[in-house]
């Protein structure tokens, strides 16, 4: 006898498939405090809120400084979707301290929140001090 439940969680994923990624990429762009331009570029993964590669930072020229502002968009097939998310000095240092800067573009690719990601980093980091 199959649980009811499953009956129907199978009749919901037939009827709603996982959702696809809002792009194609996400374009990041850096900027620090000393005036250094940096870009990457992170695409999704095969899986639902995956991240498949994150390109290395191109740098203008080598940074001195830590980066001062960031920039994110998503690419689509016919160019920019419209929506930059920035992202100050403090909320990236949370997000690089706290190593979720992955779990951001994904939020970023996959129309979930990210600055809900910013948030967690700061919760992680105030544990990690105590």
């Amino acid at each position: 006898m199959v649980p009811p439940f499953a009956v129907a969680w199978y009749l919901f994923t037939i009827e709603f498939p996982p959702m696809p990624p809002r792009g194609n990429r996400l374009a990041c762009s850096l900027r620090t405090v000393d005036g250094c331009q940096g870009s990457f570029d992170a695409y999704p993964g095969e899986e639902p809120g995956s991240v498949a590669k994150i390109d290395p930072i191109k740098w203008d020229r080598e940074p001195q400084k830590p980066v001062q502002e960031a920039a994110f968009t998503i690419i689509g097939d016919l160019g920019m979707t419209g929506q930059v998310i920035l992202v100050n000095q403090y909320q990236w240092r949370d997000l690089s301290d706290a190593k979720l800067e992955k779990f951001f573009y994904a939020a970023i690719l996959w129309g979930k929140s990210p600055f809900k990601v910013i948030e967690d980093a700061k919760v992680i980091l105030k544990r990690e001090k105590k």
